[in-house]
C-alpha cells in the first residue's frame, strides 16, 4: 500500500487540525471505554450549551426545544411498541420481534432517554434482555442465519450505549465474535480485512457491514492494537476512489449484460464493496469503468478510517473529507445524481444516511474537541448539525413515526426502523450518547 503524504487540497473548515490526536477507544474486558468509567453516565441533557464544539451548542432555542420534544415522542412511540418479550418488530408492517430492529430501537430508546435514566430504566433492561437471550455459544447474537454479522454489531451497539455493567459480558463475547469474523488470510482476496454478512466460506464483505462491525468494535472498547484495525484498512482503501491507495482491478464485472474492467477513480468518495456500487458505475474515456460514489458509503467509510486509526491528515482521510465537502447535503443520499429517476434515487437509503452521516462528523469532532465547519462547492458554509437536525426533523410524521415515504428499499418503510435511524441521528447530534 503506497501512503502518499503531499498535501490534499479540500474545502472543509477545520478547526486546529494540526493539534488533531486520535483518542482510542481502549479499554479492557472489565473496564470499557476510557472516556468515563464503565456504567456511570454524567447527568448531561441536550443541549449540552453555549460553547464552540460542544454537541448541541448551535441549536437555537426554538431548534433545541423541537430535538427535545421530537426525542421524547419518538421515545414513547418506541416505547408503545415494545414486545411482551422485550423485542422489536413493526406492527405497521407486520415484522415479528427480532434481533436487528430490537437492537436498532433500544438504542435509539436509549439515546432519547434521559442519561441518569438509563441504567435503572425497565423498558431498556428488558430490550437487552431480549438481545442478550439470542447470544450463541460462540458469542454471536442473532435469530437470522442471513445477518449473524449485521445483528451481532448491532446489539453490541446496543449494550455499549447502554453501558450497565450487568451486560458487560455479553457485550464483551459478542465483541470478541465480532473481531474473530473478520476476513483474513490471502490478502490478495478482496474482501480481506471486511466483514461479511454471515460466516458463509467465500461470502464477500461490504462496507456497510464493515462500518457497523468496526463502529461496535471501537464502542465495545477492542484495543487499537488489535490486528483488526490494520486489516480493516486494508479493506478501505478497496472502497474508496482515490488511485493511490487503491489499485484493485476487477476485469470479470457484468455492466449491461458484458464483462468490464472495473478500477478506482479519483474523487475520494466511496462505494458499496470492491470494484462495485449501488450507484452504478462511470465510464472512463479508455472504456473501463469505475464505481460511483455516494453519500452514506463516503461517510461510513471516513468514520472507519478514523476508527481504525488514520490520522486526520492521512490523504485518505483528506480524499473522502474533499467528496464530502464538493457533495454536502442533507436532504438526499448524494452521488445518485446519474440514475435514471434521480430524484427518487437520492432518497433510497435517506435515513441509513444521516444516522451514518450524524456519527461520522461527531466523530471527528470528538477527536478534535474543535467544531467542523463545512463548505460546499459553491463556497457556501454549513452548519452541519443544526441543517441536519431541521431536515430530520421536517421529515416527521404527524403521528411521530418516521418513514421513508419516498423509497422503501433497505427497509426504510417500516416506521420502527426508520424511526430508530432519525432518533438515534437526533440523539448524536444533541450529544446523548456518552462513550
Amino acid at each position: 500500500m503506497r501512503t502518499h503524504r503531499s498535501p490534499v487540497a479540500f474545502t472543509f473548515s477545520l478547526v486546529a487540525l494540526a493539534a488533531l490526536t486520535l483518542l482510542g477507544a481502549c479499554g479492557d474486558d472489565e473496564g470499557g471505554a476510557a472516556t468515563i468509567p464503565y456504567g456511570q453516565r454524567p447527568a448531561v441533557q441536550t443541549p449540552y450549551g453555549a460553547g464552540a464544539g460542544k454537541p448541541g451548542a448551535s441549536f437555537d432555542a426554538d431548534l433545541a426545544k423541537s430535538v427535545d420534544g421530537a426525542l421524547a415522542k419518538g421515545r414513547d412511540l418506541i416505547l408503545s411498541v415494545q414486545a411482551e418479550n422485550g423485542g422489536w418488530g413493526d406492527p405497521e408492517i407486520q415484522v415479528p420481534p427480532n434481533v436487528g430492529y430490537a437492537a436498532m430501537a433500544v438504542t435509539a430508546l436509549i439515546g432519547a432517554t434521559p442519561s441518569t435514566e438509563v441504567g435503572g430504566n425497565a423498558a431498556i433492561r428488558k430490550g437487552l434482555d431480549f438481545l442478550a437471550a439470542h447470544q450463541k455459544e460462540d458469542g454471536s447474537i442473532w435469530d437470522n442465519a442471513a445477518y449473524v454479522n449485521y445483528a451481532t454489531s448491532a446489539a453490541v451497539g446496543a449494550f455499549s450505549a447502554a453501558r450497565i455493567p450487568a451486560f458487560r459480558r455479553v457485550e464483551v463475547r459478542a465483541r470478541d465474535f465480532l473481531a474473530a469474523s473478520q476476513i483474513a488470510g490471502d490478502e490478495a482476496d478482496p474482501s480481506y480485512g471486511g466483514f461479511p454478512y454471515k460466516q458463509d466460506q467465500g461470502q464477500a464483505a461490504d462496507l456497510s457491514n464493515v462500518q457497523f462491525a468496526l463502529t461496535a468494535l471501537a464502542d465495545a472498547g477492542l484495543p487499537k492494537d488489535h490486528v483488526v484495525w490494520k486489516r480493516a484498512l486494508a479493506y478501505l482503501n478497496r472502497v474508496q476512489n482515490r488511485s493511490e491507495s487503491n489499485d484493485y482491478v476487477a476485469a470479470d464485472v457484468v455492466i449491461d449484460g458484458e464483462e468490464m474492467t472495473v478500477k478506482s477513480g479519483d474523487d475520494g468518495g466511496a462505494f458499496y464493496h470492491p470494484a462495485s456500487s449501488k450507484a452504478g458505475f462511470v465510464k472512463r474515456a479508455d472504456g473501463t469503468y469505475e464505481p460511483r460514489s455516494y453519500g452514506s458509503m463516503t461517510y461510513a467509510l471516513l468514520k472507519c478510517l478514523l476508527l481504525a486509526g488514520a490520522d486526520a491528515k492521512d490523504p485518505r482521510v483528506l480524499a473522502a473529507f474533499g467528496w464530502i465537502a464538493e457533495n454536502f447535503t442533507v436532504t438526499r443520499n448524494p452521488g445518485f445524481e446519474a440514475a435514471t429517476d434521480a430524484e427518487n434515487a437520492g432518497q433510497q437509503g435517506y435515513f441509513y444516511y444521516v444516522f451514518t452521516l450524524a456519527r461520522t462528523l461527531a466523530e471527528f469532532e470528538a477527536l478534535t474537541k474543535e467544531p467542523l465547519v463545512v463548505k460546499d462547492a459553491t463556497g457556501t458554509t454549513h452548519d452541519w448539525r443544526a441543517e441536519l437536525a431541521r431536515a430530520i426533523l421536517d421529515r416527521q410524521r404527524d403521528d411521530g413515526w418516521w418513514t421513508n415515504e419516498v423509497s422503501e428499499r433497505w427497509e426504510e418503510g417500516a416506521p420502527v426502523l426508520a424511526s430508530s435511524y432519525a432518533l438515534q441521528a437526533l440523539a448524536e447530534l444533541s450529544g446523548r450518547y456518552h462513550r
